[in-house]
């Protein structure tokens, strides 16, 4: 039976235990209400197990053999052609299922990625970007994708394109005559032409449709220009933001739009473009309401509406931190 997790637990570990529980799920010797109550412990049990079971699923549609030997150790290059060299082997009947996972989960998480993690092993292009910086990359003529600060992607052509959103934020332009699987530890959305924000928010991924549409999940719930989808394990829910779009796309001007969020809300989105954070030294400014459009990318204009606005005092730390006190 796989092992419980710690709240030091690394993805990594997390990825493993998972893959134990879908094992034994399938072969019948799991105990479900054990399963249930590690899957419901904490949130990121049921976004490993969500991972897990998308690979398995995606490697279900790669016919795979009746019997599967032991995989030899793969090399680097060896892991690149690995998952289209099964594409074309034979159907495997339900019945062998049971084998066809083990072997699925031992190439899928641990023989393909030093790290364990599927999609890292499969994505054969990445970019990423620091805190501060921006960047943009292109996928042929298919698709553009803009990075904010501190974001990862990894990608890969085919039909569908796939990406996958390892941390951040990004905007997405897919052309037309292509779709697009969008990978994220919430969940998979499938895309159509169009274009998309997309939002790592702790455990969950935020997609705002600005064009386009698509779908969410297994049950293909669908999702139109103007919506927001935040998916957390498998699972969605959906919210009309047609009126506040412009709020979402601002990162790509360099802009940050408040209107009337508290003081902490603001200092996390600023703090986001920052090696040097913005703290509250009095707790009592958390409870101010900020609005306005600043900057990212220099916090002075920022610090001076604070002074202006509430006279609000701001001094470096030891560490460089810029704390905020009352006058």
């Amino acid at each position: 039976m796989p092992e419980n997790s710690s709240p030091d637990t690394t993805r990594i570990d997390l990825i493993e235990i998972a893959s134990g529980w879908l094992v034994g799920l399938d072969a019948g010797t799991a105990d479900v209400r054990a399963f249930e109550a590690w899957r419901d412990a904490d949130p990121r049990h049921a976004a490993a197990f969500a991972e897990v079971a998308g690979a398995w699923s995606d490697m279900g549609d790669l016919r795979l053999l009746d019997e599967v030997p032991s995989p030899p150790p793969l090399d680097a290059g060896a892991r690149q052609d690995s998952a289209g060299d099964a594409a074309d082997l034979a159907p495997a009947p339900f019945g062998n299922r049971r084998k066809v996972l083990r072997a699925g989960i031992a190439v899928g998480t641990l023989a393909l990625g030093a790290a364990g993690l599927t999609y890292r092993a499969a994505a054969r292009e990445s970019a990423s970007t620091g805190i501060g910086e921006s960047a943009r990359v292109t996928s042929g003529s298919a698709m553009t994708v803009d990075l904010n600060t501190d974001s990862r992607i990894f990608w890969k052509d085919g039909d569908p394109l796939k990406l996958w959103l390892d941390r951040g934020e990004i905007a997405i332009r897919l052309t037309a005559a292509h779709r697009l699987a969008l990978l994220t530890q919430g969940g998979t959305f499938h895309l159509v032409p169009g274009v998309y924000n997309a939002r790592i928010r702790d455990a969950s991924c935020e997609l705002t449709v600005l064009e386009g549409g698509g779908t969410f999940g297994a049950d293909g719930h669908g999702l139109r220009t103007g919506e927001t989808a935040l998916a957390t394990a498998g699972k969605a829910s959906v919210r009309d933001d047609g009126e506040d779009l412009a709020r979402v796309t601002a990162w790509r001007s360099g802009t940050l739009v408040l209107n009337g969020e508290s003081l902490d809300y603001a200092l996390s989105e600023m703090n986001r473009y920052l090696e040097d954070k913005i703290v509250i030294g009095d707790p009592g400014l958390s409870r101010l309401r900020v609005g306005g459009t600043f900057a990212t990318s220099n916090p002075a204009e920022f610090l001076q509406a604070l002074r202006t606005s509430f006279a609000i005092r701001t001094r470096r730390d030891g560490t460089g931190s810029i704390v905020l006190t009352r006058s």
